[in-house]
């Protein structure tokens, strides 16, 4: 019995260029929850970008490799750390740091609306542009720090919720 399809290959790129592979799995959902888990430690490990690719079983050259999404990391304009993934095809951009958990992404239900989020403190706001966006989760991080809190603080921690 032959079996052919398809396998999905999360792997990320680090500063350096080393390329770290996460493994081969039979369904997307599981690749994508492989590389959030490791995306969640991209502050220990300087990384660039990530993908998840799907490979078609016993298919020879680029025919056989579709790239499904890539990511490139920022410093989160909330925790600061390196720990912001932005998806390149569509915009939507994530912190995995386990102390933050704020997002940017196009509205679902309006046109030319960005919106945007800090989960642990329950905000959310909808703005016109993705500079906006970046300014108005810095301001909401700059608040929490006036009030004496930072956004890794333990209060804030995404595990908590």
């Amino acid at each position: 019995m032959v079996v052919t399809g398809r396998i999905y290959v999360p792997s990320a790129v680090e500063e350096g260029g080393s390329v770290v592979a996460m493994g081969c799995f039979s369904t997307q959902a599981t690749a994508l929850s492989v590389l959030r888990s490791f995306l969640k430690k991209s502050h220990q490990v300087p990384l660039e970008r990530a993908s998840i690719a799907a490979w078609e079983v016993d298919v020879v050259g680029d025919d056989g490799v579709t790239i499904l999404s890539e990511y490139e990391c920022r410093h989160c304009p909330v925790c600061q750390r390196p720990t912001f993934w932005i998806d390149i095809e569509r915009f939507k951009a994530a912190c995995y740091g386990s102390a933050c958990g704020a997002w940017i992404e196009e509205s679902a239900v309006e046109a030319e609306v960005i919106d945007c989020g800090w989960p642990p403190t329950q905000f959310a706001e909808q703005v016109e542009s993705i500079d906006d966006a970046m300014r108005t989760l810095r301001r909401i991080a700059a608040r929490a720090e006036a009030a004496g809190m930072s956004a890794t603080d333990e209060r804030f921690s995404m595990d908590s919720f």
